[in-house]
């Protein structure tokens, strides 16, 4: 980080902020990525983004309404609000200093995805990050960010299922 004027160490710091912050709940989440759309309507895979923690959270919310609880146990319903939680708490910490990386290009009006490794963003979409910058093509960054954050679900998961599958002392 030593390399780094001063204002681009203030920029990843402010983002750290902010994503934290905005990372506490779905409902701050959905919000986030709702009101990034608005403010960058280009970047459709904001708004879906928007939709689908939104959908998670009605989710999240059905499983302790009238229904589930009959349905299913407690413990299971924990479980399954749980994963909803942390994967899209997952996503929201990759995706968010990714969108603010992206304001902040916008706001200096020169591209400031050299800062994307500092928050461990796959090299994959730091190179589609600079493509679109270069090209503006809307719909390929759309599907590369889905890529992309199927691939931060799938690591999780395959990582959870490693340490589940492991028994003490082994």
């Amino acid at each position: 980080m030593n390399h780094l004027t001063i204002q681009e160490r203030a920029i990843i710091r402010q983002i750290q902020v902010k994503t934290n912050k905005k990372n506490v709940d779905n409902i701050s989440r959905t919000d986030a990525y709702f009101s990034f759309f608005q403010k960058y309507p280009d970047i459709i895979w904001s708004f879906l983004a928007s939709m689908v923690s939104r959908n998670g959270g009605w989710n999240m919310c059905d499983l302790q309404g009238s229904i589930f609880p009959q349905l299913i146990t407690d413990l299971t319903r924990k479980q399954l609000f749980l994963t909803y939680e942390r994967a899209n708490w997952l996503i929201f910490h990759d995706v968010y200093p990714q969108l603010l990386v992206y304001h902040y290009s916008t706001k200096l009006n020169r591209q400031m995805f050299h800062l994307l490794p500092y928050f461990h963003v796959s090299t994959f979409i730091q190179k589609e990050w600079v493509r679109y910058w270069e090209e503006n093509d809307k719909n390929r960054l759309t599907t590369s960010l889905i890529i992309n954050e199927q691939n931060v679900i799938q690591t999780w998961a395959n990582i959870s299922s490693a340490f589940l599958s492991t028994t003490p002392y082994e």
